[in-house]
């Protein structure tokens, strides 16, 4: 009997105690009083536990007076968490951001720290009490702090979405420092949830918290590889520096992600196939864009026949891989070597070994040689545009020739890339050497054949009548000369009327052409002048005619003066 009075006195003491305990959730919660609330959220816990057993029908009104009160105390818990959360998770200034040091991100105070420790201790209890309702906190905690890393970040975000105007520079893509200030942020956050949550919640919430800001990552680095499908001449660059930061970066994103208990989905690591697998097909579509001669890109013409488009745009993409040398080989290698011709009829796959006596892979040489086997094809067969004058088709393969040995030759690296590694610092007798300076002897020799005419005009003779030089020219004689004055005015003039507007821009292969010109043609003419027209008003050497002027429209120094006007398309 005294038992049950007892327990039946315990049992109406819940009644008064639930009163109690719902007046103290009930009112503001400040965190003076914490420890007061949390102890009241502990007892509500422990009347409901006691009075699950008691199966009375009065009890019932308690019960649920006690379920109202703890989920009333959590929910206030829980929002005192949120704000406490939000107010110490601005976002972070960009300095902070993108500076090398971890330490310059400032930590939450510590007073705060030991007061979100207790709450989060209180409601993970809570939690897993099947008479309080679910407080998901943990579902807080993630959206609060993915929600700063987003905020934090974001100006990086922006920044690597921008598209490039003009030629991307080695280094400079916004994305690098995205990429390793995400990992910056993401380690302060395991540190962070490491600080404040139970161990055994660690992976989740740090896994919610990070993978907003990852998936948002990884959606910007495709976005870039699509970009640079589009513009790989100009871009490409940027796939070389990411995947470099990448494979320097995957020890700590294989960190973050083993935290994350994410092992087997680094979204990094299929990130970096992404960029690898764009890059390779730049490779392939680039070569192919080169061998295409009709591609709409690169359909018009020069009409002075100056540089065609496709081949200054073809010598500054490799200049570009050239900065990225080894990157390049390990890609290519992942083509194979030869197997970006794979989609060409005939092309042969495979067709070279891997490595030359050096030991370094020769996979960039081939791919090179390959490139430019096609560019020289290309121009060639894009030089028989100009179908109404030979000159013109000289000078546009000139001016394309000299363009690629000299961007191969002054380009740091290039030479000894195309030559092969063996063959470095040897004199360049191989691929450019039969390639390029052989044809571009041969069309400076073809070029010059345009004055050939006006050298045989200047061809003169000696007379002799007696056994001494003749002094007086008789009719036939100064007829042939006159001939030859006439003849070569026209043929001048024809060469000043079509040529002048042409244009050779290297000064060095303009000379080049115009070397012959000036030592042979301007001498023979000063001596054919010489000999036939007045000298210094004392009269003609050998007369040929009573008017010199109809014959000799043009005096040595104005000769010279435009042959050396000739080329630059003025």
């Amino acid at each position: 009997m005294n038992q049950t009075v007892s327990a039946l006195e315990a049992i109406l003491s819940y009644f008064d105690q639930a009163a109690q305990e719902e007046a103290i959730v009930a009112r503001p919660l400040s965190d003076h009083d914490l420890q007061n609330y949390i102890q009241s959220t502990k007892r509500i816990r422990e009347y409901l536990r006691a009075m699950s057993s008691v199966k009375l029908k009065a009890c019932d009104r308690v019960v649920d007076q006690l379920k109202r009160s703890l989920n009333t105390g959590s929910g206030k818990l829980h929002e005192r968490f949120k704000q406490l959360l939000n107010q110490n998770s601005s976002p972070l200034d960009l300095k902070i951001v993108t500076s090398s040091d971890r330490k310059d991100i400032p930590p939450f105070p510590p007073g705060v720290v030991q007061t979100l420790i207790t709450i989060v201790k209180n409601l993970a209890e809570i939690e897993i009490d099947p008479n309080a309702a679910k407080t998901n906190y943990l579902t807080s905690y993630r959206e609060i702090r993915a929600n700063c890393m987003l905020k934090s970040l974001n100006p990086l975000y922006l920044s690597s979405m921008v598209e490039l105007k003009g030629v991307y520079e080695k280094g400079s893509s916004p994305y690098i420092q995205y990429t390793t200030s995400l990992l910056k942020l993401c380690r302060n956050e395991a540190d962070l949830a490491d600080t404040l949550l139970d161990a055994k919640l660690l992976s989740l919430a740090f896994m919610g918290s990070i993978m907003p800001p990852i998936e948002q990552w990884v959606e910007t680095g495709r976005a870039i590889t699509r970009r640079v499908r589009k513009t790989f001449n100009t871009e490409v660059g940027i796939l070389f520096d990411v995947i470099e930061s990448l494979e320097g970066s995957m020890n700590t994103f294989d960190s973050v992600f083993g935290l994350a208990r994410r092992q087997k989905e680094n979204d990094a690591l299929e990130l970096l196939k992404t960029f690898k697998a764009t890059a390779m097909r730049t490779f392939i579509d680039f070569i192919s864009d080169v061998r295409n001669q009709n591609n709409p890109k690169y359909q018009a013409m020069p009409l002075d026949g100056t540089v065609h488009q496709l081949t200054s745009d073809t010598l500054n993409y490799m200049k570009r891989l050239v900065a990225y040398q080894l990157i390049v080989e390990s890609v290519l290698n992942l083509i194979g070597d030869g197997n970006w011709n794979s989609s060409e009829a005939g092309a042969s796959q495979n067709r070279r070994p891997q490595a030359g006596r050096s030991g370094r892979s020769a996979v960039l040489q081939h791919y090179f040689a390959d490139v430019l086997e096609a560019l020289v094809q290309n121009i060639e067969a894009k030089s028989r545009f100009y179908k109404k004058g030979q000159s013109l088709t000289q000078l546009f393969l000139l001016n394309n020739y000299f363009y690629i040995s000299k961007s191969i030759r002054t380009t740091p690296g290039l030479l000894d890339i195309i030559n092969g590694h063996d063959t470095a610092g040897m004199p360049a007798a191989s691929l450019t050497s039969a390639i390029y300076e052989k044809p571009l002897k041969q069309n400076v020799d073809l070029y010059q054949d345009n004055w050939k005419t006006c050298v045989e005009h200047l061809m003169d003779v000696t007379y002799v009548q007696d056994g001494g030089v003749q002094q007086v020219l008789n009719s036939n004689q100064r007829q042939t000369v006159k001939d030859k004055f006439k003849n070569f005015n026209h043929d001048f003039d024809e060469l000043w009327k079509t040529q002048k507007q042409y244009s050779i821009p290297d000064p060095d292969l303009r000379a080049m052409v115009l070397k012959d010109i000036n030592q042979v043609m301007i001498p023979m003419y000063d001596k054919f002048i010489t000999k036939y027209a007045s000298s210094s008003g004392s009269g003609a050497t050998m007369e040929f005619t009573k008017n010199v002027q109809k014959y000799i429209r043009y005096d040595v120094s104005m000769i010279k003066d435009m042959v050396n006007q000739f080329f630059t398309n003025s």
